[in-house]
C-alpha cells in the first residue's frame, strides 16, 4: 500500500520543488488533505518549504515544499518498506518474535541496569526512549503510571506497516521489565502532533 505521504515524498524526488496546489492537482486530492501531509512531513524533518512564490489566490503567496538534504541523501525508507514486505510473509507469532527481537537489539548496548524503584524506572525508560527521539514523558495514575510518546521516529512508514508500532509496544516491556498495554496510537494531539498512549499492566508500588 503507498500512502499519501509517501506519494508525495516520491512527486517532490522526480520532479522537484511543488506547491499545495501542484501537488493536489497531481494526486487528485484536495488541498486541505495535502497541506494536512505537508504539515506532517514538515514536522518530521522530511521536507521544508523553500521560498514564497505568486499565487494564484489573492492575497495568499504560494509556498513551495522540498525534501530536506538528509531525505535525499539517503534511501532508508525505500529499503525498510521492501524488507517490510518479506517479513510480512512470515506467521504473525514469527513477526512478534522478530519485532521483539529488534525492540531489544535497540536498546541492547545501552545501560541495562535496572532501577528497583518503579519511579526511577520510569525515569530511566522515558531517557532512553528520548535519546531516540520519541519525545517521551510519563504521569502517575492511582491505578498504574502511563507513558507518552509524541514523535513517531519512523513516521514516514508506519502508515504503510502500522505493526512497527509493536516495537514501541516491545520497548517499553523490556525497559520496564513487565506487561504494558496499549491505550492509544497515533492519536492527534490539540497541538497537532500524533501521540502514543501506554500504560503499565501492574498495580503502582
Amino acid at each position: 500500500m503507498v500512502t499519501t505521504r509517501n506519494k508525495i515524498i516520491t512527486y517532490l524526488e522526480n520532479r522537484g520543488p511543488a506547491t499545495a496546489i501542484e501537488l493536489s492537482h497531481a494526486l487528485k486530492l484536495t488541498p486541505a488533505n495535502i497541506r494536512h501531509h505537508l504539515r506532517v512531513l514538515e514536522k518530521e524533518g522530511v521536507i521544508v518549504s523553500i521560498q514564497r512564490g505568486k499565487s494564484t489566490v489573492r492575497g495568499r503567496p504560494a509556498q513551495l515544499y522540498t525534501l530536506t538534504e538528509q531525505q535525499k541523501a539517503h534511501n532508508f525508507d525505500r529499503l525498510c518498506a521492501a524488507f517490510l514486505q518479506k517479513v510480512r510473509s512470515l506467521r504473525q507469532e514469527e513477526i512478534d518474535a522478530l519485532l521483539r527481537a529488534i525492540a531489544e537489539g535497540l536498546i541492547a548496548k545501552r545501560d541495562t541496569h535496572l532501577p528497583k524503584n518503579l519511579t526511577q524506572r520510569l525515569i530511566s525508560a522515558a531517557k532512553t526512549l528520548n535519546e531516540m527521539s520519541y519525545k517521551a514523558s510519563w504521569e502517575a495514575h492511582r491505578e498504574a503510571p502511563t507513558l507518552k510518546f509524541s514523535h513517531c521516529p519512523y513516521a514516514s512508514l508506519v502508515d504503510s506497516f502500522p505493526e512497527l508500532c509493536k516495537i514501541d509496544l516491545f520497548l517499553l516491556e523490556t525497559l520496564m521489565q513487565c506487561p504494558v498495554e496499549v491505550l492509544a496510537i497515533r492519536q492527534p494531539s490539540p497541538t497537532g502532533e500524533a501521540t502514543c498512549r501506554f500504560r503499565l499492566r501492574q498495580p503502582n508500588r
